[in-house]
């Protein structure tokens, strides 16, 4: 009798709340990991040679941050992904950079880690890594496109951008003296806060970058990456073909269709904010050395879900979920997240990309306002202009209507 009750029990609990969700797919975009400066100032002490390999490569540290990555993946994915390589689980893409291509590599020998090799083997499993030049690498928004460098051009011409270097004109001049850079901007000043930033991990940093310089380029650097993608168009560009790929995979994967378990992407620091400002997540913030956005497909009761999660400290084990506009809870609907975001797609990437427009109005607060202004001026001309005419309309037909008797008014009645 206890036992029945128990089963029976146990039957309830289960109709009540279901089957666990079950995750189907993951997806996977992460930055490179640490890495040597893009680039130097002229007065800066520390040149190309001092760093190992010269500028933009990965370093060792950045070797470990994703090394330790792949053993998170191997963890986070290890339900769907066999111990061993299967060419059809997975498949890694990256830039077209050394930082990023060696970044992948050492994610993947985290995520694929060999047991009971012999000294006559080798040490690792190499896994392929796809790729394609810069300037043709749509899917990871490095492309050559005219159309964005418009829209950047306009935000560099906007009230707000135009304020921003107002406010920081007085350290941009003594950032100058500094430097020996002869013109600094908003528009240039986040190379420099790069370069110091590294400086500053690797204990090179000039006497001038004290603590607080250092806060206020930091700051400089933060309020670039917000002015990045504010325009939808920019958006779609940059941010829609990799969701698109995700998408496509997602939905091929509840068909039965040929998809893969896991999808990586080894990109950059802008690729994720692209991705970030696509998917309406506000980031207005530089993605760390080795950070992670995670989109990964779940199923439960035969309905299909997807999670976002942001894996945004170097190193943390903990990625922070996101509530997606459009969205009920952090597991959103398949069917609602491809509704959503589908019809911002770009139909065409590479068209849109030579597509040039008039140039967009700067999005000010005097613009909006003026436009308030204008509307209710049109509006209210409207209503005096259709008011006139109906009351001349009404005066003509009562002069040329005839005069009804009280049996024909109730006959229209």
């Amino acid at each position: 009798m206890r036992e029945s009750v128990i089963i029976i029990f146990l039957i309830s609990l289960n109709q009540i709340y279901g089957q666990q969700m079950e995750l189907i797919a993951g997806h996977v975009l992460f930055r490179h990991g640490d890495r040597t400066p893009i680039t130097t100032y002229p007065t800066d002490p520390t040149k190309e040679t001092d760093w190992p390999n010269g500028f933009g490569q990965l370093t060792n540290n950045g070797i470990e941050q994703h090394h330790r990555l792949g053993k998170y993946l191997r963890g986070r994915y290890g339900s769907i992904l066999s111990l061993n390589y299967t060419a059809s689980e997975i498949h890694v893409r990256s830039t077209d950079y050394d930082r990023t291509l060696m970044s992948a590599q050492s994610n993947l020998v985290g995520l694929y880690r060999l047991y009971n090799i012999s000294d006559d083997k080798m040490p690792i499993q190499p896994i392929p890594i796809h790729t394609v030049p810069t300037n043709e690498d749509f899917l990871l928004g490095l492309n050559d496109c005219p159309r964005y460098e418009q829209i950047e051009k306009e935000v560099y011409e906007s009230d707000e951008f135009k304020n921003m270097n107002t406010y920081y004109e007085d350290f941009f001049k003594q950032l100058k003296i500094w430097t020996g850079i002869s013109n600094i901007t908003m528009y240039n000043a986040w190379d420099i806060a790069d370069t110091i930033y590294i400086e500053q991990i690797y204990n090179k940093t000039p006497s001038w970058a004290n603590e607080s310089v250092q806060k206020t380029l930091s700051d400089i650097n933060d309020a670039s990456f917000h002015f990045l993608y504010l325009n939808n168009d920019s958006k779609r560009i940059r941010g829609g073909p990799l969701i698109q790929d995700i998408c496509l995979n997602m939905n091929n994967s509840t068909r039965e269709q040929t998809y893969r378990k896991v999808k990586m992407y080894s990109a950059h620091d802008t690729t994720i904010s692209a991705t970030l400002a696509f998917l309406g997540i506000n980031y207005p913030h530089q993605p760390k050395y080795a950070s992670a956005l995670f989109l990964d497909l779940y199923k439960q009761n035969s309905t299909y879900y997807v999670k976002v999660e942001y894996l945004n400290v170097t190193d943390s084990n903990k990625a922070y979920p996101y509530l997606l506009n459009g969205c009920s809870a952090f597991e959103c609907p398949l069917e609602t997240f491809t509704a959503i975001y589908q019809p911002r797609f770009p139909a065409s990437v590479e068209v849109e990309c030579t597509k040039k427009v008039p140039p967009t109005p700067p999005n000010n607060g005097n613009n909006k306002k003026l436009t308030v202004i204008l509307c209710t001026i049109v509006f209210v001309l409207g209503i005096l202009i259709v008011g006139t005419f109906g009351y001349f309309y009404c005066r003509k037909r009562e002069r040329d209507a005839p005069l009804l008797s009280n049996g024909s008014f109730s006959q229209i009645a």
